[in-house]
């Protein structure tokens, strides 16, 4: 299989902003629809959930920034400003923002955070990381190592304003797959009232988890590998910490109905 993410345009329009856009469409649709399940008011925490959307712009631009200054430190190369504004968005940071920013406006908007609500929020994100993934393999970035596995992608792709054609691994469609795998998961567990106030930790600490594995395969290396570990390995290993202290530091019992 051979693709050129160079030549794409889809309706006019770049491939990750197309995909994007058809994951807010369809994340947004089933948090509505799950309101409506569950008997939350629906224009209330609509407004919230785009609201926050805020959050993921300046979330994701600020991990950007980190990544660029991580990438410097371990190319060791001088940090100027360039470095710092010259980068790009990361999932990470636009996942973390969206969820502080839903849960700070919850706390302002009801003076309480209805963590039932949260989960419905929590099911909804894999769903449009799906659609993201997908767009990221179609426009090129945060591309897999080279490889000559039956299973690999002649991939053409711009790096650093060269166009480079080579045997890599699809590991955003790879992604994309593991998410739409979380999303059925965190469905089941949402109906069947496992885990109840707490698929925040159940997702964020299972997503860290085989992230973990997954950059163990990414061949965009402009982010910043220090001794093998990514920017994005830091982070899981962070998120995975935070949630295993939470989850042994809770009064109730997570796992119960």
């Amino acid at each position: 299989m051979a693709y050129d993410a160079t030549a794409t345009r889809i309706f006019s329009i770049p491939p990750y902003t197309f995909f994007a856009v058809i994951g807010v469409v369809f994340a947004s649709s089933l948090f509505i629809l799950l309101l409506l399940k569950y008997g939350y008011n629906i224009p209330r925490y609509t407004k919230i959930f785009f609201i926050s959307g805020i959050g993921i712009l300046i979330g994701a631009k600020f991990f950007g920034l980190i990544t660029g200054l991580y990438a410097a430190l371990a190319n060791k190369e001088p940090i100027t400003i360039d470095t710092l504004l010259n980068t790009g968005i990361v999932f990470y940071g636009g996942l973390i923002g969206f969820l502080l920013s839903f849960l700070f406006i919850c706390k302002i908007w009801n003076k309480n955070i209805e963590y039932r609500v949260v989960d419905l929020v929590v099911v909804c994100i894999p769903l449009f990381h799906f659609w993201g993934r997908l767009g990221c393999f179609f426009g090129g970035c945060c591309y897999g190592k080279e490889t000559q596995s039956p299973f690999s992608v002649l991939y053409t792709n711009r790096i650093s304003n060269e166009i480079i054609t080579k045997s890599r691994i699809s590991i955003q469609l790879f992604e994309a797959g593991i998410n739409i795998v979380i999303f059925i998961f965190l469905l089941k567990l949402l109906n069947m009232g496992k885990f109840k106030e707490h698929l925040m930790k159940v997702y964020l600490s299972t997503y860290a988890i085989l992230r973990i594995i997954l950059e163990l395969f990414r061949g965009d290396s402009v982010r910043g590998v220090w001794h093998g570990v990514s920017f994005s390995h830091v982070v899981s290993i962070f998120i995975l910490m935070i949630c295993f202290i939470l989850f042994f530091t809770s009064k109730e019992k997570v796992y119960e109905c």
